[in-house]
């Protein structure tokens, strides 16, 4: 280490590692940034896998080869231990121990995969959608009758991107609707439809027990319903925080799995942050502790934990993780909580569905528009889901800024909203939605 340079150790290269070194070279542009990282990419963007496996995309998009900014990144090295009192994080690079000193450290570990514990997963024609790795597997060893398990925002699109390329695609959740929790009923309902429209088999309340093949082949994936006849079977039914180098490393894990962070991304070492999937952050609309498993978040939050690491005292002010999902050509996301989840939390809330057309009646070529928002009874804007062919994000980037502004829908039926009839309707729907939650509620 340069004397009087600061050295920063980032773990874990994904959206929050990645943002975080590049941040750090911005904001202590003379400080040394060394990056260990486990894969042999410099990077992936996994939210574009389903994409390679749907044959949109060839694997190599999705693969970056050069780091950000004068950022130094150890590839194929292990993290085994941060030593918290030499102040030195102890790793493996080719079977060799190695060791690398800090003044400051980024945990960024991210998430790894849930798999059930069922027999059967070990063979042929059995895989996920995870890295590169997991896709090229799969890409190898594609059917044309694939069984998609669980119901997750991961399994929607991938039953979407192979239900366009002809193939049969059967999708089971063990749950009575897809995303559960996450997704409301009336918008989970209408994802569930379209993908039936492309051709997708949907069996809710669908657990898989249980794998079986033939000559280690993959043959049916066995539910309480009967089996399924498979030559492939996606696993995709969930992840859980990697945080395993941090509790070997005596830091404190929250209620969710991942690594407990002050409002700072601090951990308990003061030399020590979080960012991204593997911290446990405050829900923004909640302020429970939360987890969030999204890469928009995960760039914020390793934007925030560099800034803070370099000296900086920026307030991270919850997440409200908004997302976007692709099912065919629609499109739906949300924001902020669901009516669901307010009711488990024991959280009052009102709720208003609206369904019209994203196009004026005279535009050829509209759609139907839909959208689902949820206030406290106030009015105050507690979340949102939108479904739609068009204007989706945008109605979402909306809905996200104006939960952080604590707007109510009172103050939404009132705003102007940027019009053109070939991009939208005059009443732009979320405007509709918020005077209808309005005048259902009497909040007028």
């Amino acid at each position: 280490m340069s004397r009087g340079l600061m050295q920063y150790v980032v773990v874990g290269h994904g959206t929050a590692g990645q943002t975080a070194a590049a941040v750090l070279k911005k904001v202590d542009p003379d400080s040394e940034v060394y990056v260990v990282e486990r894969g042999k990419h410099v990077s992936i963007h996994p939210c574009a896998l389903p994409m390679v496996l749907g044959g949109r995309l060839p694997l190599d998009a999705v693969v970056e080869t050069a780091p950000k900014g004068r950022v130094n990144v150890i590839l194929r090295s292990e993290a085994k231990l941060i030593d918290r009192k030499r102040k030195i994080l102890v790793f493996e690079r080719d079977g060799e121990t190695q060791e690398i000193p800090y003044d400051r450290l980024i945990l960024a570990t991210g998430l790894k995969p849930i798999f059930p514990k069922v027999r059967g997963m070990d063979l042929e024609g059995v895989g996920t959608v995870w890295d590169v790795e997991s896709v090229e597997r799969l890409l190898k060893m594609l059917g044309n009758k694939i069984v998609v398990v669980g119901g997750s925002a991961t399994g929607i699109e991938v039953a979407a991107e192979l239900a366009r390329t002809g193939r049969e695609v059967t999708l089971i959740e063990a749950m009575e609707q897809l995303m559960p929790g996450k997704v409301d009923p009336p918008i989970a309902s209408t994802v569930a439809k379209a993908l039936t429209d492309m051709g997708v088999r949907i069996r809710l309340k669908t657990p898989m027990t249980e794998l079986e093949g033939s000559g280690g082949r993959l043959k049916y994936v066995v539910t309480p319903a009967g089996r399924i006849e498979a030559d492939t079977a996606i696993v995709v039914i969930g992840a859980r925080p990697n945080s395993d180098l941090a509790a070997k490393s005596g830091l404190e894990i929250g209620t969710t799995g991942a690594v407990k962070v002050n409002d700072y991304l601090f951990t308990a070492d003061p030399h020590i942050l979080a960012a991204g999937d593997v911290a446990e952050v405050k829900d923004f609309v909640t302020e429970k502790p939360t987890a969030t498993g999204l890469a928009s978040t995960a760039l914020v939050q390793g934007r925030i934990a560099a800034e803070n690491a370099a000296g900086g005292k920026i307030r991270y002010r919850g997440a409200l993780s908004p997302y976007l999902i692709p099912v065919g050509d629609r499109w739906f996301g949300g924001v902020g909580i669901s009516a669901s989840k307010a009711e488990k939390l024991g959280i009052e809330y009102r709720a208003f569905r609206f369904a019209g057309s994203d196009l004026p009646r005279y535009i050829e070529g509209r759609d139907r528009f839909i959208v689902w928002m949820v206030t406290d009874p106030e009015g105050r804007l507690l979340g949102a889901q939108v479904f739609g062919r068009r204007g989706v994000r945008d109605r979402i980037t909306f809905l996200t800024a104006a939960i952080y502004a604590g707007f109510r829908a009172q103050d939404i039926r009132l705003m102007e909203f940027a019009y053109q009839p070939e991009v939208c309707d005059l009443l732009d729907p979320v405007a509709v939605a918020a005077e209808g939650m309005a005048r259902k509620y009497r909040l007028i």
